[in-house]
């Protein structure tokens, strides 16, 4: 299951209860209702971005910090990418800001295929999750800290030295692949898509100054990728 942007909170909140899902003969979960779906609407009711942008900007600590520290309490209870079942595969994407490509989380691994692969990474599951919904640019970048060390050696293409390898700078997973098909379609024959974004409409009068501008232009450069 590969996510992107909001549909990582989702993915993340499915790996977290996914033990707990009982599957009939016909290969239906009869208490998701209680595991998944109770617990996506829970978050889904708590305005976690305004207060991490509030927090970030008052408090000690960035942005990205308080928006991992607020979906950790709400959502994931300092549950890790080792908590996640080992299958299904959940692969949690975010676009890495300095080597301009993809970077998975996963419990196998997290990985950008320039900077390198750290095995069986102990990254906070909330982290991995607001790496990957971190909207640019208020959410955004979503910061982390590593030891160069813990690289599998030469793993990396061309970017596998520090900078790139200890202070990673994340954002929203959408920026670079706004389905999350590229861990998948490359892999797979069959893969099922499912796109909660919700489409934009007709503007008459749209703004014209610098701060406003810019977030419609975004709006149609994200509805003509996702009509593609």
């Amino acid at each position: 299951m590969s996510s992107v942007s909001g549909g990582s909170i989702t993915a993340g909140v499915l790996a977290c209860n996914w033990s707990r899902l009982q599957f009939g003969e016909d290969g239906v979960a009869s208490d998701f209702h209680d595991a998944v779906t109770e617990p996506v609407r829970r978050v889904a009711g708590k305005t976690m971005d305004i207060w991490a942008i509030v927090r970030g900007i008052f408090l000690p600590g960035s942005i990205g910090t308080h928006y991992v520290r607020l979906l950790d309490r709400h959502a994931f209870e300092q549950r890790t990418l080792q908590d996640t079942p080992d299958r299904p595969r959940f692969v949690i994407n975010a676009t890495n800001l300095q080597s301009a490509v993809l970077w998975r989380f996963s419990k196998p691994y997290m990985r950008d295929y320039r900077v390198g692969e750290i095995k069986s990474p102990k990254i906070g599951l909330a982290t991995a999750v607001a790496a990957s919904s971190a909207f640019p640019p208020l959410l955004s970048p979503v910061e982390l800290e590593l030891d160069a060390g813990s690289y599998t050696p030469d793993s990396g293409l061309d970017l596998q030295q520090p900078p790139y390898t200890t202070r990673v700078r994340l954002t929203d997973g959408g920026v670079y692949d706004n389905l999350g098909l590229e861990t998948a379609w490359k892999r797979y024959q069959t893969i099922l898509i499912s796109n909660g974004g919700g489409h934009i409409g007709g503007q008459p009068e749209p703004k014209r100054d610098w701060l406003r501008q810019p977030l419609r232009v975004l709006g149609v450069i994200d509805e003509l990728r996702r009509k593609a």
